[in-house]
């Protein structure tokens, strides 16, 4: 695996709808000084806002981090092959999803136990449950519950990787 290698992310950020908001990120982003190889872009697909942006993979935690410390909601974070995954958030923000949380070191008994006591700190205001799964965090909330996880998690020098809405499939079932 090459670590300096960028790939395209597409975050899904609260309020990119909104033209100042817009205007606000890109001026953050023309600010940004720790990635010589970055680029990014606010796309529109499907009447949904999102960013794209093209950095080294070890550096997305870092972007992670920046933007929380900027208190911009992230939902998601998703590959580029993935961005028809994005969660149209205006209908969906106070029903209940679920969610896979992607957690760089989550094998680590310190990480593990600080990504517990974030997911219970959230469980005393916010309903959420939540099971592990090697490096992955498969959380049951809703989207403003997830972006405020995200928010927590990045906040608290926790690498985050990737966060993916789970949609719930529906098996076929035969009926005879």
């Amino acid at each position: 695996m090459f670590l300096d290698k960028t790939e395209t992310f597409v975050l899904n950020i609260g309020g990119l709808d909104k033209r100042a908001s817009r205007k606000q990120l890109t001026k953050l982003f023309k600010q940004i000084q720790f990635c010589k190889s970055f680029k990014f872009a606010i796309f529109k697909k499907n009447n949904l806002y999102a960013l794209e942006i093209n950095l080294p993979k070890q550096q997305l935690p870092y972007m992670i981090s920046f933007l929380s410390f900027h208190n911009y909601a992230i939902y998601q974070i998703l590959d580029k092959a993935h961005e028809h995954e994005i969660l149209d958030l205006d209908h969906f923000l106070l029903s209940s999803k679920r969610f896979e949380l992607v957690i760089d070191g989550l094998h680590d008994a310190f990480i593990k136990d600080k990504v517990i006591d974030i997911l219970n700190l959230i469980n005393q205001t916010d309903y959420i449950t939540f099971t592990f799964n090697r490096n992955k965090v498969n959380v049951s909330c809703s989207p403003t519950v997830f972006a405020k996880l995200i928010y927590m998690i990045a906040t608290h020098n926790i690498d985050v990787l990737g966060a993916i809405y789970q949609p719930r499939l529906m098996n076929k079932a035969r009926i005879s």
